[in-house]
């Protein structure tokens, strides 16, 4: 599809907000300009596929063979959006760690000059930046670093804001620290969304939070005070308050048992549930650069050029960062994710294209152009089969012939 001309899609199964219909999805330069039930000019047809919107990941620190998080640098950015349409991603919030200072600044540089410059050519789109951290509390670290915490302050973020070209579209923090409720008031006046991730707030200080502006809640169940019948936590606060967001990370059922997710839904919800990823790019590491999952209980290292992975137990495996098909093994991937509960959904697909495309659009500030085929919005097109494999993926209108390239 030439994202400058005028195309036709059919299928019997396009899927929009308010359910699945059959017929013909109209894309003039790049947007989607409009929907027919009939249409006897020339289309291309996709009558036994699925066509839905394209997935927007709002927390992803790297994927495939790119690094944002630990690179920091616009060629771990081109390698995430070559390789996040590969599975379905079509735009992303690059998502910062709580890293050394000049190491975020001078990252944050990087992604605003890509972002000032990529093309649909490039991939999945990068439409603003998630920086998760440095205003975190050390009580629930996870796996970010406890040696570049910072104080929340106005003053710091605007700073990181103006180096990152006002990209900042969410931050991650934890709002019991002192100078976060500023902070949170500063953000929401700039229409920047506010997630509480990473913290140890009691339910009274998540409510304060709430009311200066915080509306969404960072890998829901971890990385956060958990529930107790006289204490509710940050946990109890994100099921409490309705009106909040709360994002769940990939659906291997390492991370958040199933019966877990289940939970959540049943409280949040289509409308206010997100689903991301949270990947990490582990082959973009920096040489040398150690990693240890205390999940999957492995070590992480880049090693003359390679990726050594290094189990409790001893095992010792290597993994090429030019081998995508090896790479992609390494975590579990957005579409999988969604093939994992699409079944335990009240609406299906179209519950999918609720929780994946536009609630997360909605919090990075893009719903005016990303998480539907309604008219207006950019041609950001997948083609599924029945299975949920990909078919075809269309960014801003292109067709990603990358998915055919390792």
């Amino acid at each position: 599809m030439d994202n400058h001309r005028s195309v036709v899609i059919k299928s019997n199964r396009i899927v929009f907000p308010d359910g699945i219909q059959a017929g013909y999805l109209m894309v003039q330069d790049g947007k989607i300009s409009g929907f027919e039930t009939h249409f006897s000019g020339e289309c291309i047809d996709y009558s036994d596929r699925i066509i839905m919107p394209g997935f927007v990941d709002i927390h992803v620190h790297g994927w495939g063979r790119g690094s944002f998080a630990y690179k920091g640098n616009k060629d771990s950015l081109k390698w995430m959006s070559h390789d996040l349409v590969k599975v379905g991603v079509t735009s992303y919030l690059p998502t910062s760690g709580t890293m050394p200072h000049d190491f975020l600044e001078a990252s944050l540089v990087d992604a605003a000059d890509f972002i000032a410059t990529a093309t649909p050519v490039d991939g999945a789109e990068a439409i603003g930046i998630h920086m998760e951290g440095p205003y975190i509390s050390e009580k629930h670290l996870g796996m970010q670093r406890p040696d570049c915490l910072q104080r929340p302050s106005i003053e710091g973020f605007d700073h990181f804001n103006k180096l990152a070209g006002q990209n900042i579209r969410l931050m991650t923090l934890a709002p019991e620290l002192e100078g976060a409720l500023d902070l949170i008031r500063h953000l929401r006046a700039h229409g920047i969304t506010v997630s509480a991730g990473h913290t140890d707030a009691t339910f009274a200080e998540v409510t304060a939070a709430v009311e200066a502006g915080l509306n969404h809640f960072t890998h829901a169940y971890s990385g956060m005070r958990g529930f107790h019948h006289r204490e509710l936590g940050v946990v109890g606060a994100l099921m409490y308050y309705q009106d909040t967001y709360a994002e769940v990370a990939k659906q291997s059922g390492i991370t958040i048992k199933p019966e877990a997710f289940d939970l959540l839904y049943r409280l949040k919800r289509d409308r206010r549930m997100v689903l991301m990823s949270d990947c990490m790019g582990y082959v973009d590491f920096p040489e040398g650069y150690e990693f240890y999952h205390y999940l999957r209980k492995e070590t992480f290292r880049i090693k003359q050029g390679q990726l050594e992975i290094v189990s409790d137990g001893g095992e010792t495996r290597h993994i090429c960062p030019c081998d995508y098909e090896a790479v992609k093994q390494l975590e579990m991937n957005f579409l999988d994710s969604v093939k994992n509960i699409v079944d335990r959904l009240d609406k299906g697909l179209v519950s999918v294209a609720r929780i994946a495309c536009e609630n997360p659009s909605i919090l990075a500030g893009a719903e005016d152009r990303k998480g539907t085929l309604c008219p207006g919005k950019d041609a950001d097109i997948l083609v599924l089969d029945d299975d949920l494999n990909l078919v075809d993926v269309y960014c801003r209108g292109l067709r990603q012939t990358q998915l055919s390239e390792v």
